[in-house]
């Protein structure tokens, strides 16, 4: 296995997220919804106010964030939330005890668990917010993706991470690309292309980092039919979500877990 670089991107299935429902504040896979009743899966929204921010680090937590991390727990049911500090690395955390509230955990950049009641989340505000889920098994991932993470190999960790805990082959998951910038809006530097396997353009070219993580996916063994990846980006998409190249200081949340 290739634990750095992806030789090429694919393209994945869109998918639109539909509002989550009831007092649970942002949208979900609706097909994943549908699917697997026994999942919490979704990604918070800013609100008509732009109010809803969850970000805890970087810029200094926002007013009445911790209380907006515990709400978020109470109305999707679960008893415990667990994050980290994201250093765009490739640790990945494993949780096998679910603790009342806010568990915030040492630095890393993706989450797994198979433990019911327990929510695993990343915060992001552009970098790709990757749900893995197994079937069989109920085992969750969550997965903050910037494009050194993606380079790193966190979604390669995280998927031999599963294997080695819980036995969970890449052709039981299922991957979701979440809200992140679109491939015509992120426009980078050629060393990003460099590290993330992609031809090296002369200048700053768009690059799409979902479809190289789609393509990473499908090279390590992941179906091509559970690849899929949203339709919204944060930056020029009609949802009005935080983007950090937009300007934004606010920080949605990717969440996840098994009820």
């Amino acid at each position: 296995m290739n634990d750095t670089k992806a030789p090429r991107s694919v393209p994945a299935r869109p998918v639109a997220e539909v509002p989550a429902g009831g007092d649970v504040p942002g949208v979900v896979h609706p097909e994943w919804q549908e699917r697997w009743p026994w999942l919490v899966q979704g990604l918070t929204t800013p609100g008509p106010n732009r109010d809803r921010d969850f970000g805890l680090f970087g810029h200094g937590p926002a007013r009445g964030v911790v209380e907006r991390w515990q709400s978020l727990v109470a109305t999707s049911g679960m008893t415990g939330v667990a994050l980290a500090g994201q250093v765009h690395g490739r640790e990945v955390r494993t949780h096998a005890v679910v603790r009342p509230g806010l568990l915030v955990g040492p630095p890393a950049d993706a989450h797994v668990t198979r433990e019911a009641g327990l929510l695993v989340a990343v915060t992001v505000a552009d970098c790709v917010p990757a749900f893995l889920v197994a079937e069989r098994g109920r085992e969750v991932a969550m997965v903050h993706a910037g494009w050194r993470g993606a380079a790193a190999g966190i979604l390669e960790r995280a998927v031999t991470v599963m294997g080695e805990r819980f036995g969970t082959s890449p052709g039981e998951l299922a991957l979701h690309l979440g809200p992140s910038i679109c491939g015509a809006c992120y426009e980078v530097g050629a060393e990003v292309h460099e590290a993330l396997g992609l031809p090296v353009p002369d200048g700053p070219t768009p690059v799409d980092l979902p479809a190289n993580l789609a393509g990473r996916a499908r090279d390590l063994g992941i179906p091509d039919a559970e690849i899929t990846r949203s339709t919204w980006c944060t930056l020029c998409g009609p949802e009005d979500l935080f983007s950090h190249r937009g300007g934004d200081a606010g920080r949605q949340i990717g969440f996840l877990g098994v009820r």
